[in-house]
């Protein structure tokens, strides 16, 4: 107990950030190599340019070149090393090496989370905070795939941390730091450049006197806080130009991807795979569809009531603060001025998780991938709120966090599952190469990352179902498939799940798959293939369907697969009339 005691901070910290690698790295091979994610596949292919030093442009803007250079290097180190074990060590792909540093990335965000949670709380709730980040299933499923946003939020949050760090010690290298981190962002995705607001209000309230009213006090303020933004900005571009330096070197390409990337965040271009948001609501959509999922329902709700009290408790103390950062030692004591910068703090963790959301809430295309950043605070804002819940009801914040830690715990090992079961699409495909007899012929919805079936001796036609309404000539071509098909594959929700919600937009698609599901094409669902988040618990099996989340949610590692196999043959003529053509 005396050994427990003296190092409990680290033992409780290497179990939580063991638990969490155990999350996170188990079966990162899963989908044995598939580019389910469509992102995995463009960062492979720009790691693929590579060609140091001759050749170190990934021409691929849509994410940066942090992780890209960090997924080549490694690789080029692995080779060397290998070569100089007499090739007895095989280097992995580029694709598991980018999934490892997703891993990676998301299991020292563990740390950064207790580090950030001590300034609101003691050590016992900030553990609990780091805990509910370790069970986060959102935050573990972005590690399984070999993209960017683990790497965005470590580094988001070591820029908040060290914010923190600048606010309440008032040393200018944290700030510096704290640009760093926010360049390297920068660097891993440009859309945290929104962190710049949080870090300006973390400079104002280090600059800003309350109880100065002489001119030459707030003129210095002024001045002050000048500096301190150039400082600032000067370190976080500097670092930004280290690690993504084709963003200036070759700008006009960087600009024309950053105009088609936000057009398509702000609804302006049109694509396929925007169209689930076509008509939804802001902020209800990621209420609805995003955080019940990704969070659990309890962490949820918990962390939602953490935030409420949060900004009540701000509004409350800034409202009675009446201390300076600049009132002098003789005048305050050093316990005051700690208070006020902890008030302080709790506006900046505001500002930060404010500045992430409302973005990414009243964008048009609300991914899960764009709201992930703010998955954290909410483990920080349910934490705190049970702390503060202890000074009032103790017995029932005991039983609140049982409660709490119960059902994200089951949720966690629920959508867990995901990745202790085989890939579903390999699971279906395997089931078809086994129940279909050769030279079959298949019709499949074209538009996903991955098409069934993977082997076998079978015909497949996969045609774009998205152009169904506007393009005759596709609708010709579904008519003939539906002809000569022995089986019709629709591979995941993506298509049929918005059309049908969208009908008045898109009727003829709407229409056309009311009658595959209803059996007037002629087909009949045979088999369904889905792995649901499952929990298995005492012999019984609890599934939870999720197929309604936002559909990147499922469609990229559990997507629903149903099999139609063709019962009665009609003639073109008849297949026509449902595409009205």
């Amino acid at each position: 107990m005396q050994f427990f005691k003296r190092y409990e901070i680290y033992i409780l910290l290497i179990l939580l950030v063991a638990f969490s690698g155990i999350l996170r790295f188990y079966k990162l091979d899963w989908g044995e190599g598939l580019y389910s994610h469509p992102d995995e596949y463009h960062i492979v292919s720009a790691v693929n340019q590579l060609s140091y030093p001759s050749q170190m442009h990934p021409h691929f803007f849509s994410y940066g070149t942090v992780t890209i250079y960090l997924i080549y290097f490694t690789q080029e180190l692995l080779k060397s090393a290998s070569s100089v074990l007499s090739s007895q060590f095989i280097v992995p792909s580029s694709f598991l090496i980018g999934r490892f540093y997703s891993a990676l990335f998301s299991t020292l965000t563990i740390l950064l989370i207790y580090k950030i949670s001590r300034v609101l709380m003691n050590k016992r709730f900030s553990y609990l905070a780091a805990f509910f980040v370790v069970l986060t299933p959102g935050l573990i499923q972005q590690a399984h795939f070999a993209t960017p946003e683990s790497a965005l939020i470590f580094f988001l949050f070591l820029s908040l941390f060290f914010m923190m760090k600048f606010i309440r010690y008032n040393i200018i290298l944290y700030l510096v730091s704290t640009s760093i981190a926010l360049g390297f962002s920068l660097g891993v995705k440009i859309s945290s450049i929104v962190f710049l607001f949080p870090l300006t209000v973390a400079i104002l309230l280090k600059s800003y006197s309350r109880n100065s009213s002489r001119l030459k006090s707030t003129f210095r303020s002024i001045l002050k806080f000048i500096g301190l933004i150039l400082i600032s900005l000067i370190v976080a571009v500097v670092t930004f130009a280290l690690v993504a330096q084709y963003v200036f070197l070759d700008y006009q390409a960087f600009k024309s991807n950053l105009d088609y990337e936000g057009g398509l965040a702000i609804g302006k271009i049109s694509v396929f795979y925007t169209r689930q948001f076509i008509d939804t609501a802001p902020v209800l959509f990621q209420f609805e569809k995003i955080f019940p999922y990704a969070l659990g329902p309890s962490l949820f709700i918990f962390g939602v009531l953490g935030f409420i009290h949060l900004v009540i408790k701000a509004i409350k103390i800034l409202y009675h603060s009446s201390v300076s950062p600049h009132t002098s030692s003789r005048e305050v004591s050093n316990e005051t001025m700690k208070q006020f910068n902890n008030k302080t703090i709790y506006v900046l963790l505001i500002v930060a998780f404010l500045s992430l959301f409302i973005p990414s809430a009243f964008l048009f295309a609300k991914w899960t991938r764009f709201i992930a950043p703010t998955f954290p605070f909410f483990s920080i804002f349910a934490a705190y709120f049970l702390y503060e819940l202890t000074n009032k009801m103790k017995v029932f914040t005991y039983l609140a966090t049982a409660i709490i830690i119960l059902f994200t715990m089951l949720w966690a090992m629920a959508f867990f599952s995901v990745y202790t079961n085989p890939d579903i699409r390999i699971t279906a495909s395997k089931w078809l190469e086994s129940h279909v007899k050769p030279d079959s012929n298949f019709l499949v919805e074209g538009g996903n990352t991955v098409d069934l079936p993977l082997h076998g001796n079978f015909q497949r036609t996969s045609i774009d179902f998205y152009a169904l309404e506007e393009n005759s000539s596709i609708r010709e071509k579904v008519v003939d498939a539906l002809y000569s098909s022995d089986y019709f594959l629709v591979q995941s929700r993506r298509i049929f799940y918005n059309h049908q919600r969208l009908r008045n937009l898109y009727p003829k698609t709407a229409r056309f798959y009311d009658a595959l599901f209803n059996g007037q094409l002629g087909f009949e669902q045979i088999e369904e293939f889905h792995s649901y988040p499952k929990l298995s618990l005492f012999g019984f099996n609890i599934e939870f369907p999720d197929e309604g989340a936002e559909e990147t949610w499922s469609v990229f590692d559990h997507p629903v697969i149903r099999t139609f196999e063709k019962k009665k043959q009609l003639n073109r003529e008849e297949y026509a009339r449902f595409l009205e053509i």
